[in-house]
């Protein structure tokens, strides 16, 4: 679930209504648990952050410095003086600080609306994000997680029509992408410590090989950054086109590995899965993830392993719909969400997760999960997520549940947010509060 917002932003007009549909169905609130278990037994705090609103943003991932936890709490409401970040303490859940925007003046109003997408140093925490007016206008910022303060705000240039979504760096640089249209990619280079900026390298419709059917550079995501041999630090781009004249039911993907050493392309590989009808909306666009030298591509209803250093075939291409029962079929075998865990790719469909083993593809698992649209973390070696509104442990090796954490009658479930977890605790919101879980055994 993690990038269909951002998937939202880049869709074509022809595919936005059913993206925004599925967002909606995948997002409002659903007032009930699947089974009424025992929650205070589990639950080491919970404090209420919504106001009299509901939380109508997914959270932000949680990013933890010391005993600060940090919460975001985007009630449904257009007013943006709603919106709030809290710093919260890890052990009682007591309040440290909270940020509006006026700690962000004298800069216009901010939505807050790109925290998913955010990059974490040490204490330092930096995000992008939009003014709610005006989306031209688009601002970095950054605060210390510790005490809740602003360090600085920088505006981003207004040339670019998408821009924002963070890259994960290393030390003290973040990237974010930008993007003119779909004939123009950059990579800008963010120094945390000053939010001084710098555009690494741009990219046209140039420097995507004329083999490849459909060119354009309609950014989705990014691999991790990664060295080769030579220590180069490397980048896997998706980056993903329509063209109704090809094929109105089909979304196309460039998978592009790019040297930021020696700025150079590495590779580009065109990922092309097959529609099988009309009503087979191939409407996910690529997911990209590295691990041990090779990257996994989910895209549609297929994963697939390339090299990560080659340009070669892929190594290996495994389908999401399979013949044992798990998985509805249609729009619910596209992949969400890609995780690594020792040599297993965790793959999210709708209504299934996958474990597939990366050396060659093959099946460890498919269990059936309503958890397959969410954002899930492993966190010490343990898979945690909402699963139909309900909090989830699974064995990332074997797809097991381990255990379920529900509500109760009538109340008010999990929400779809990525947790995140330290010392024996792991943090995650409902639609009205936030939580400290207890972690698997503890």
């Amino acid at each position: 679930m993690m990038d269909i917002m951002g998937f939202i932003l880049k869709s074509n007009k022809k595919k936005s209504v059913i993206n925004l549909t599925l967002f909606y169905l995948l997002s409002i609130p659903l007032f009930f648990s699947c089974k009424d278990d025992n929650v205070k037994n589990e639950v080491i705090w919970s404090k209420h952050i919504s106001g009299d609103n509901l939380i109508s943003d997914m959270g932000l991932g949680y990013p933890i410095f010391n005993k600060t936890v940090v919460f975001h709490s985007s009630p449904n409401s257009a007013n943006t003086k709603d919106k709030v970040i809290y710093g919260l303490d890890t052990d009682t859940g007591k309040e440290k600080w909270q940020l509006t925007n006026k700690d962000f003046s004298p800069k216009k109003e901010l939505e807050f609306s790109s925290l998913w997408y955010y990059y974490q140093y040490n204490n330092i925490f930096v995000c992008c994000d939009r003014v709610s007016d005006l989306n031209s206008e688009r601002y970095i910022y950054s605060f210390d997680i510790d005490n809740g303060k602003v360090l600085w705000v920088k505006e981003l240039p207004s040339e670019y029509d998408n821009i924002g979504l963070m890259i994960k760096g290393k030390d003290n640089v973040a990237y974010i992408d930008a993007q003119k249209g779909i004939d123009k990619f950059t990579l800008i280079k963010i120094d945390v410590n000053s939010g001084n900026y710098t555009e690494l390298f741009s990219l046209t419709k140039s420097d995507i090989p004329a083999s490849i059917p459909v060119r354009n550079l309609s950014f989705f995501q990014a691999s991790e950054i990664y060295q080769n041999e030579l220590g180069d630090d490397l980048i896997a781009l998706s980056l993903n086109s329509y063209d109704e004249n090809i094929d109105q039911y089909k979304v196309y993907m460039t998978l592009f590995v790019y040297n930021l050493t020696t700025k150079k392309r590495v590779y580009s590989v065109y990922v092309n899965p097959q529609a099988s009808s009309s009503q087979d909306w191939d409407a996910f666009l690529g997911r990209v993830t590295f691990l041990k030298n090779k990257l996994i591509v989910g895209m549609g209803k297929n994963v697939y392993c390339f090299d990560a250093f080659n340009g070669k075939e892929s190594l290996w291409k495994h389908s999401t719909v399979l013949n044992d029962g798990v998985g509805m079929g249609s729009g619910n075998d596209n992949v969400f969400q890609l995780l690594s865990y020792n040599d297993m790719a965790i793959v999210y469909c709708a209504d299934h997760i996958m474990g597939l083993n990366i050396n060659d593809g093959s099946l460890n698992y498919n269990v059936k999960s309503a958890s397959g649209s969410a954002a899930g973390s492993i966190i010490d070696g343990i898979l945690y997520c909402e699963d139909n509104n309900d909090f989830l442990m699974r064995d990332p090796r074997t797809g097991k549940e381990l255990k379920r954490i529900s509500m109760g009658k009538n109340k008010e479930g999990f929400a779809g947010s990525r947790p995140n977890g330290k010392d024996g605790k792991i943090f995650i919101h409902s639609y009205t509060d936030a939580y400290c879980i207890k972690a698997w055994k503890k």
